[in-house]
């Protein structure tokens, strides 16, 4: 009697490409709570239990823009906040992961898709900046902490949700952060690692004292730009450069009949500026939108992407704000000259390595610096000058060990059979950074040639 047996198939199964890093999915894309791309790299170096500037310097590097070579790479930390943005600098961290994580998603944790209608000039900001209570509530609640696209704008000081500022210094060491520093991680201060969120009502807002019409401004501000972050993966087309002279005209056509005079009277806009616009030739910064926007009681993403509306005689026309005090001058403090002049001697004095910076001694004193040097140059520079020397020999001593280093480690390797390559040691290495430097280099290729590997 015969026997039936299953078929067999021996075809191979179709096994999609793999990512040569984590796949893991932004938060927020299509909601004003959309993630930023700086934020995603702190969370995609987290997720590979590494520093994000270890992963940059490792990984995306290697496909990154030749400017952006590990050896230059730790000059790019101080613009950071561009890596959000409209530019070149977004655009190619953007490229960068997209090969790495094999995600075609992450322009909309940028600004990229308004490139043609957002100038740069003052559209980010260059440090870090957040909502302690949000970061509260999501930790609390269990969820995610990540860093929000929206908070990287200079233009919004508030957060809608909780309607308080933005922290901008961290609570514990009093500095601030880079948008994306050597060590950042959501929610955590890249200086002295500490939490930063705090529940709501335990901090002092600088809005207390704000008219409610001055407050709802900024939260119309923030909810605004908020809107445009949404909107972003649903454009088809893509908005045109000319789109916004467009609107203008009409806009000063169906407002002031085509007085370009009345209309930048009525917006507080310098007439000439206006007509430039108008004319295509400058676009206006997003604060400038958002004054128009305000003003014509209309959204800034209808303004941009949805044609001509309907707006308000001059009669109905919104009045801005007089004056924001939500950026009020800081009260004068005393300067003790005596007192500040015994801390710089102390500080010269002191065996303390490596020893502070002028800005450390500021901070401590909480004074001005240049106050501080107008009073006591030649201290001042003393204590440069005191820095920049142990700096040095702090930079040497760690080149002298990452040679020693560099050694031990390719002879573990060739003792255990393997290449001692520049990859491999690097992995081993407690600086890796340092290899960027000639004297490792070339600490390395010596070893190498001693072992016969070269």
């Amino acid at each position: 009697m015969l026997t039936k047996y299953e078929l067999w198939n021996f075809k191979l199964p179709l096994i999609p490409p793999r990512s040569h890093l984590y796949h893991i999915e932004p938060v927020g894309i299509g909601t004003p709570l959309v993630e930023s791309l700086t934020g995603y790299v702190a969370r995609l170096a987290e997720a590979h239990c590494l520093p994000p500037g270890v992963l940059m310097e490792r990984e995306l590097t290697s496909v990154f823009n030749k400017t952006y070579g590990s050896n230059n790479l730790h000059k790019i930390y101080p613009f950071t906040g561009a890596l959000n943005g409209t530019g070149v600098m977004a655009a190619d961290l953007r490229q960068a992961l997209q090969i790495l994580t094999l995600r075609n998603d992450l322009q909309f944790l940028t600004l990229l898709t308004w490139s043609e209608l957002l100038p740069s000039r003052n559209l980010l900001r260059s440090i870090r900046a957040w909502c302690p209570t949000c970061y509260e509530e999501r930790c609390t609640t269990s969820q995610l902490v990540f860093e929000h696209l929206l908070w990287s704008l200079d233009v919004v000081k508030v957060c809608p949700y909780h309607q308080q500022k933005l922290s901008q210094k961290c609570p514990h060491c009093c500095q601030t952060n880079y948008v994306l520093a050597w060590r950042s991680r959501p929610g955590y201060c890249s200086k002295c690692l500490k939490w930063l969120g705090m529940p709501l009502g335990t901090q002092i807002s600088a809005y207390q004292n704000l008219e409610e019409h001055d407050l709802q401004f900024e939260i119309w501000i923030a909810q605004s730009v908020g809107e445009l972050l949404a909107k972003a993966p649903y454009l088809t087309p893509l908005p045109l450069k000319d789109s916004i002279a467009k609107a203008l005209c009409s806009y000063v056509s169906q407002v002031a009949e085509g007085n370009v005079a009345a209309f930048a009277r009525q917006l507080q806009i310098p007439r000439n500026t206006v007509w430039v616009w108008c004319k295509g030739e400058n676009q206006p910064s997003i604060k400038a939108l958002l004054r128009i926007c305000y003003c014509l009681k209309i959204s800034l993403l209808d303004f941009l992407i949805q044609g001509v509306k309907s707006a308000n005689s001059f009669q109905a026309v919104r009045l801005l704000p007089l004056q924001s005090k939500l950026q009020t001058r800081a009260s004068a403090k005393s300067f003790d000259a005596n007192k500040v002049q015994q801390n710089l001697e102390a500080v010269l004095e002191s065996n303390d390595s490596p020893s502070p910076s002028m800005e450390e001694v500021a901070r401590r004193l909480e004074c001005d610096r240049r106050t501080i040097i107008r009073h006591f140059p030649s201290l001042c520079h003393a204590i440069s000058a005191k820095y920049l020397n142990d700096r040095k020999a702090i930079l040497l001593r760690n080149v002298q060990q990452s040679c020693d280093e560099v050694r031990r480690i390719a002879l573990s390797l060739h003792n255990q059979g393997a290449y001692p390559s520049e990859a491999r040691v690097s992995e081993q290495m407690s600086m890796p950074g340092y290899l960027r430097y000639r004297e490792v280099r070339t600490a390395l290729q010596d070893i190498q040639c001693q072992l016969g590997k070269c």
